[in-house]
């Protein structure tokens, strides 16, 4: 029923309709009640004081209490019953009203309280407005209830007034969902009939008409439809003839690829392999080979691995000096393969992961050995059996050992700063010699320990454009391996030189140098020297991070070693990339 657009849209709109209907009921029938019965207990209550005032005087007079009763009775058109405080009936029109006086609350209430007490009540035979009036006697005792006079009222013309209303609005529901039901079948056949022009031109699309269209009748959005999937059509018929087009293509876009590829036939025979496949696996895949005869056990595995759960699997392995990822994926079709298997060169991923466990080992144990020696130095400090000498010692070393967590914090951080992209440039024209002093400044008392002489070597003065703090936190990485590695009493210099559009800046020492093995390698994140993890403590990520920033203010920076001594060059462009680029050109 629902799975046509027809009957649904029908049926919503009749739903629709019948919720309005059910809105207007509760918006109409519960609050017209309420007010009927409300006017009932106010006609009732403005005759309160005229019934009570005109009853005491009789309480004592049978016959003029029950004619002076049966008058305010017809005049409410309600029985009307006398009490007295005990509950003694002195007058009661009952007629034909078979109410029982013990389903009225409240005349206990109005004997309680002594005020006018109101109400419904629904009893066994029918809804009823009571109003209970206390009868007083001022020039006996002030205050006083004597008696009381209970005023019923049968509520059934609200009740007929009420069933009228709700006739009337049942009749319009029906008259309105019979409306409502042949206008909504009608309005949804137009509709789904024009989606069903549309179904059919779609089906013989998918036959293999691509000429097959829908006329457009009423500009609406049904038609506009209809007029996408016209244009659909003239596009499927562009692209199939550009998939033959690009079918032509794939085999040379296969041999280009730096990934190997390689199908495999249901069996586990090679039927296809691209030439970048033979270069990885450094001899040819020959069509026909066995699985087991191109890849290790481990491919092998995940290739039956992943046609036993019909799903990717991927598998790293060793293959000479190359760590290579295969990974296997099912193919359906009608081709010769059943699936294929890329193989990709993930040796500099492998060696970045290396570097990162080491980085952790390396940070742990960087965190390890100054928190050990600062709980150390607390206890002894908190067990109160050093001097003030030793506490001074105790708390210069302490310092030493917060500085060199702070430092590998930083560097850890900054790294991950450089990583996420999130470092902002703020770049202007920098006097490179006033940066270099304020540097070596900085590291005066370290080099004084070592007997170190730090120079700025005198030139031309010299700007470039760059961000200032971030050229001396490269300077400082710089000046900091210097200060390092440079033998006891030697030199670290800082020598500014311009090179055409570019301005350079130069950071040298007279240490052991670096090995021309590692030179290559110096600048890449985590990588530590022999040397460097031998002699000195840290993580590896100084020049790592002076090299990033030193390329996001546009510049490069290189190293130089020559048997004895490091030489470190940092250019920045001397103005704007823009203009930098215009003036080189």
């Amino acid at each position: 029923m629902f799975r046509s657009v027809k009957n649904w849209l029908t049926i919503l709109i009749l739903a629709l309709v019948a919720l309005a209907m059910i809105v207007a009921w509760a918006y109409v029938v519960p609050p017209l009640a309420n007010r009927l019965d409300q006017q009932k207990l106010t006609d009732q209550r403005l005759s309160a004081r005229l019934i009570s005032e005109t009853l005491i005087p009789f309480l004592n007079d049978g016959t003029s209490l029950n004619y002076w009763s049966g008058v305010f009775g017809r005049r409410l058109n309600a029985r009307v019953v006398v009490l007295t405080k005990n509950l003694g009936r002195l007058a009661d029109t009952l007629g034909p009203d078979p109410a029982d006086i013990g389903d009225f609350p409240m005349v206990s209430e109005a004997l309680t309280s002594g005020n006018v007490t109101q109400g419904v009540v629904t009893t066994s035979v029918g809804r009823y407005a009571a109003t209970a009036v206390p009868l007083l006697m001022p020039n006996v005792d002030q205050g006083t209830v004597i008696g009381l006079v209970l005023v019923i009222a049968p509520l059934k013309d609200v009740d007929a007034a009420v069933a009228a209303v709700q006739r009337q609005l049942f009749f319009a529901t029906v008259l309105v969902m019979g409306i409502s039901l042949l206008l909504g079948y009608m309005a949804s056949y137009f509709i789904a009939r024009r989606l069903k022009r549309i179904e059919r031109s779609a089906e013989a699309i998918a036959g293999g008409d691509l000429t097959a269209t829908v006329a457009v009748t009423v500009e609406d959005e049904i038609g506009q439809l209809a007029a996408t999937f016209n244009i659909m059509a003239v596009r499927l018929r562009g692209a199939f003839a550009q998939v033959e087009y690009e079918r032509d293509r794939v085999e040379v876009l296969l041999n280009d690829l730096s990934e190997g590829v390689i199908g495999l036939s249901e069996e586990g025979t090679v039927t296809i392999a691209n030439p970048a496949s033979a270069e990885l696996l450094d001899e040819p895949v020959r069509v026909g080979a066995e699985l087991d005869e191109t890849f290790p056990p481990d491919v092998a595995e995940a290739w039956h691995e992943s046609r036993r759960e019909d799903e990717t699997q991927a598998v790293v392995f060793v293959h000479g000096v190359r760590t290579l990822e295969a990974t296997t994926y099912p193919v359906a079709g009608a081709a010769d393969f059943t699936s294929i298997v890329v193989l990709r060169d993930v040796t500099s991923q492998a060696r970045l992961e290396r570097a990162r466990r080491d980085l952790i080992a390396n940070a742990s144990h960087e965190f390890k050995t100054p928190l050990f020696s600062l709980a150390g130095f607390l206890e002894l400090i908190d067990e109160g059996n050093v001097n003030a000498d030793e506490q001074r010692e105790f708390l210069q070393l302490m310092r030493q050992q917060v500085d060199r967590l702070r430092n590998l914090a930083v560097s850890m951080l900054d790294l991950s700063r450089v990583e996420a992209g999130s470092i902002e440039m703020q770049p202007e024209d920098v006097d490179l010699e006033a940066v270099a002093r304020s540097v070596l400044d900085e590291f005066q008392v370290q080099a004084q320990t070592k007997d170190l002489t730090l120079v700025v070597d005198d030139g031309e003065p010299l700007t470039a454009w760059c961000d200032e703090q971030r050229l001396a936190q490269v300077l400082r990485a710089l000046v900091d391996n210097a200060v390092k590695f440079s033998p006891q009493g030697s030199n670290v210099r800082v020598a500014t030189r311009e090179e055409a559009s570019w301005a350079a800046i130069v950071v040298s020492d007279d240490g052991p140098g670096i090995p021309a093995a590692e030179l290559p390698h110096i600048f890449e994140r985590f990588h530590r020297g022999s040397e460097e993890r031998a002699t000195t403590s840290g993580a590896g990520l100084g020049l790592s991070i002076a090299r990033e920033l030193t390329e996001k203010m546009g510049g490069s920076i290189s190293a130089e070693s020559h048997g004895s001594g490091a030489s470190f060059s940092v250019r920045l462009p001397r103005a704007p990339r823009r203009r930098a680029q215009n003036a080189d050109s």
